[in-house]
């Protein structure tokens, strides 16, 4: 009883350590993408807003993370629910964005790494940005197939979304290097873009 025990605290404090290493870890991507914003004169609607959205869902995906690693056997996985994170995400962001609609299709088993994770919520905060820049309604949808996540976004202001790069070259830099980053790829359609990056 006791060796298990030991063990039990072993592993709890392997999760802590490493979940206290990717905090921190992403608390430094937090800071490279404000001195990019601030370097390339990359301009928000609303700047605090922006970032008091990223630091919402960087502690957010941490307290879902501490929360799906309380189980009697200590998972090494460092994966979250896909769809857990986005109910409450878009929730939080409606409180101040009325104009976002969302789907999320089939999605209930699909499980992303947190750090994954929260690239994609930092993506959602810039789309959402671009969206107050044209004060319009953003819909939003989330599926997977196969072994990917397909994230498709259209704007109701938009006539062809294949000019959606052009529109928004500016405010590019830091976007691109999160998609980068997230190893995902963009598909500009008539009617949406297309944001799908693998599940690891």
């Amino acid at each position: 009883m006791t060796n298990e025990i030991k063990e039990d605290h072993e592993k709890l404090r392997e999760v802590l350590d490493k979940t206290l290493h990717r905090f921190k870890n992403n608390l430094q991507t937090q800071l490279s993408l404000m001195n990019i914003q601030t370097s390339t004169n990359r301009s928000y609607f609303d700047d605090k807003k922006v970032i008091v959205d990223r630091v919402f869902a960087l502690t957010h995906v941490y307290d879902l993370y501490y929360r799906s690693s309380k189980g009697e056997s200590l998972s090494e996985d460092s994966s979250v629910s896909l769809q857990s994170f986005m109910l409450q995400f878009f929730q939080y962001l409606q409180t101040s964005t009325p104009k976002i609609d969302f789907d999320l299709i089939e999605i209930a088993e699909v499980n992303v790494d947190v750090d994954n994770l929260l690239l994609l919520s930092y993506i959602l905060v810039e789309i959402n940005d671009f969206r107050k820049n044209l004060d319009d309604t953003l819909t939003i949808e989330i599926s997977r197939k196969d072994n990917k996540v397909l994230f498709k976004f259209s704007f109701s202001s938009i006539e062809n979304h294949e000019n959606f790069h052009e529109l928004f070259e500016d405010q590019y830099k830091i976007f691109d290097l999160m998609v980068m980053q997230l190893k995902g790829k963009f598909d500009y359609k008539k009617k949406f873009v297309r944001l799908s990056f693998p599940i690891l």
